[in-house]
C-alpha cells in the first residue's frame, strides 16, 4: 500500500467528470465538451485539454453524443472522430470521421464551422473498437494541439483519464 490514500496526480485512472453522463443500462454516453475552455493553448483546447493529454473512453457499442460548445472568444472550432492520434496535417482536405454522425457540420471553414458563442451536436455509435482522436479540423488548429484521445474499449467502463 501507499500512504496517504489517494494519488491525486495518478495518470490513467479513468473517472466520469461532471461534463460526462454514463448509462450503462441504455449503453449511452453523453459528454459537453466546450471548446476554448480555458485559455490554455490560445484557446484552442476541448474542457482545457489539448495535445492528447486527456483520454475519454467508451465502450464498444455505446451510442455517443457530445454537445461541443465553443468559448473561444474570437475564433470557430470543430469537432469529430479522427483515426489519426497525432502527427495531425495543417489542413485536413474533407475529412472522414471514423463514425458516422461523428463530426460537426463545416468542420475546416473558418467561417461555416461553429461559431464563437454557438454548439454543434455529433451523435454516433462507437463500433469499432480502437484507439481515436477528437479533433478540431480548423486550419492549424489539430496540428497546434486541438485535440484528446478517444478510445473505443471492448467491455470496460466509459470515462475521462488525464496525463499530467
Amino acid at each position: 500500500g501507499t500512504a496517504g490514500g489517494a494519488q491525486p496526480g495518478e495518470a490513467g485512472r479513468a473517472t466520469v467528470p461532471a461534463w460526462m453522463k454514463v448509462d450503462e443500462a441504455a449503453k449511452t454516453v453523453s459528454a459537453d465538451i466546450e471548446a476554448g475552455k480555458t485559455p490554455d493553448n490560445n484557446h484552442w483546447n476541448f474542457n482545457g485539454y489539448y495535445n492528447g493529454n486527456a483520454t475519454l473512453t467508451v465502450p464498444a457499442g455505446y451510442k455517443v453524443r457530445i454537445q461541443m460548445k465553443n468559448s473561444d472568444p474570437a475564433v470557430a472550432h470543430s469537432i469529430g472522430v479522427d483515426s489519426k492520434t497525432g502527427e495531425f496535417p495543417p489542413m485536413f482536405q474533407s475529412p472522414k470521421p471514423v463514425f458516422p454522425g461523428a463530426i460537426s457540420e463545416d468542420p475546416t471553414s473558418p467561417q461555416g464551422g461553429t461559431a464563437p458563442g454557438k454548439s454543434a451536436t455529433i451523435s454516433f455509435t462507437a463500433d469499432k473498437p480502437g484507439q481515436y482522436s477528437l479533433v478540431c479540423y480548423m486550419p492549424g488548429h489539430a496540428a497546434t494541439g486541438m485535440w484528446i484521445h478517444f478510445h473505443v474499449t471492448e467491455g470496460g467502463t466509459a470515462g475521462v483519464s488525464t496525463s499530467s
